[in-house]
């Protein structure tokens, strides 16, 4: 092989690879998203993504198709993330039960580490949950509930939106704290649940701001109590939970966005600052206030931190209520 020919096969062996490589580390996205919502349509945690997904489109410059992959409070759709393929076209946008509840109640029904097969990209928003019941309830306060499923130990049922979620465990905290017996029914998502309180096929609903409200302006329900710090502007007249006498019953859901461990830096990157200027876009925010959530950003490493902190806290309340 003469000198010429060689660095011809040289140069045309650099031509064929090295522009796809610089395209493979510079192009990210180029086709669809899949982000990846673990509970059903019209919950909370559908809600809080709709409010970004199509800002998020828009700062991505490709489509971002939210999917519905409910099951099992979130940890059907986590798994199916988990799993996924380590290239940034599946991510996931999700409630705190596959993250920091369900591992701890249900670690026979995980099959993933919540804090190594996930990377954090940004917590969006926070909100509360309130304890309901029909307007024609004989309940008027959350005493009143509370005595009555003392003394008839099984007989109250209680629409949850999903075991394991923030609204659920403040019940579960509440029957511990208390010695109550009340029967949870799971649903798939916070509307379901709250479609059959309206219905009388329960007698209670512990479900998040955003889903109940209008159901209780409409005058259709009545909130017994709100886990909030501070009573929600738009409900005055509902106690919080320590008001009400029951301050350990307060924990707070969150929402943020998650990739599957294992997806490169360079697109991680690229993901960090979109939702970073997503999360933060003021049309985005004020779609979330309006729809009940409260705004609570969190980056990347301070979401992972805040993730390790309360799963800590989870499991220790879990164990004082006998839980675990």
């Amino acid at each position: 092989m003469n000198l010429r020919r060689f660095f011809l096969i040289v140069l045309t062996i650099g031509f064929i690879f090295y522009p796809v490589h610089v395209q493979g580390k510079e192009k990210y996205p180029t086709r669809p998203i899949e982000l990846v919502v673990p509970m059903g349509p019209g919950g909370a945690t559908d809600l809080s993504t709709r409010c970004y997904s199509e800002q998020l489109s828009r700062e991505l410059k490709v489509p971002v198709i939210v999917v519905n992959r409910a099951g099992g409070t979130g940890v059907q759709g986590a798994t199916y993330v988990s799993r996924a393929r380590k290239d940034g076209y599946t991510l996931m946008s999700s409630h705190a039960a596959p993250i920091t509840t369900m591992p701890i109640i249900n670690k026979k029904a995980v099959a993933y580490n919540p804090l190594t097969d996930f990377v954090p990209l940004g917590q969006f928003c926070t909100v509360a949950s309130l304890i309901v019941v029909r307007a024609d309830s004989p309940f008027k306060t959350l005493k009143d509930l509370v005595e009555y499923a003392r003394k008839n130990p099984g007989m109250l049922k209680s629409a949850q939106g999903g075991i394991g979620t923030a609204s659920h465990f403040n019940q579960l905290i509440l029957c511990g704290k208390n010695n109550l017996n009340i029967t949870s029914v799971p649903f798939q998502s916070g509307a379901e649940s709250v479609s059959a309180l309206l219905g009388g096929h329960v007698d209670m609903a512990a479900n998040t701001f955003p889903v109940v409200f209008p159901h209780i302006k409409a005058g259709k329900l009545r909130g017994l109590a709100i886990t909030s710090s501070k009573r929600a502007p738009e409900l005055p007249e509902v106690p919080t939970t320590a008001e009400a006498g029951y301050p350990y019953a307060n924990f707070v859901g969150w929402y943020g966005a998650f990739a599957p461990a294992g997806v490169p830096q360079g697109v991680l990157e690229v993901l960090y600052r979109a939702f970073q200027k997503v999360f933060n876009n003021p049309e985005v925010r004020n779609r979330a206030v309006k729809a009940g959530f409260m705004l609570e950003y969190r980056n990347p490493q301070e979401f992972r931190k805040f993730i390790e902190e309360e799963f800590k806290i989870t499991e220790k309340l879990a164990k004082e209520a006998g839980l675990i």
